[in-house]
């Protein structure tokens, strides 16, 4: 009984199916070349690589401009002289705090004070200390031997 009431919808639907098959349409799909050449691969690699390669360089330029821009006043206040290490993890200091010179031992755990030097001390040791030889010449004397 359900079958007998559905079956005038179903004939109706089978028949427009019918009639829409009689149009022969048949979309007409676009062609694609699914094995481009070499050329083409290549011209893409190489222009994808310059890109790429466009994209590093500007951003390694961008950071070392970021990087530079310095965010303090004008006038530096503490400015590091000299420094020595003593060990790997202790060192001596020269800074300038101002108008004062001070000699500060850096430990991994504290910042000590030692001692404040007068301007004609840290100008007597910035001319004291000896150049060291160059590699080339000393080469050059133990040949010469």
């Amino acid at each position: 009984m359900k079958t007998l009431r559905l079956l005038p919808g179903i004939l109706i639907l089978h028949g427009l199916t019918y009639a829409q098959d009689t149009l022969k349409t048949v979309p007409v799909l676009p062609e694609i070349d699914y094995n481009p050449s070499i050329a083409g691969i290549l011209f893409k690699l190489i222009l994808s690589l310059v890109v790429i390669v466009g994209l590093i360089y500007l951003s390694i330029f961008m950071l070392k401009r970021l990087s530079n821009r310095t965010f303090s006043n004008s006038e530096n206040l503490v400015k590091v002289i000299a420094k020595s290490h003593l060990t790997p993890k202790q060192s001596l200091f020269i800074v300038k705090l101002g108008l004062s010179y001070n000699v500060l031992g850096v430990s991994e755990y504290s910042v000590s004070f030692i001692k404040e030097l007068a301007p004609e001390e840290v100008e007597s040791l910035k001319q004291s200390p000896e150049k060291p030889k160059s590699f080339q010449n000393v080469l050059k004397s133990v040949l010469k031997r």
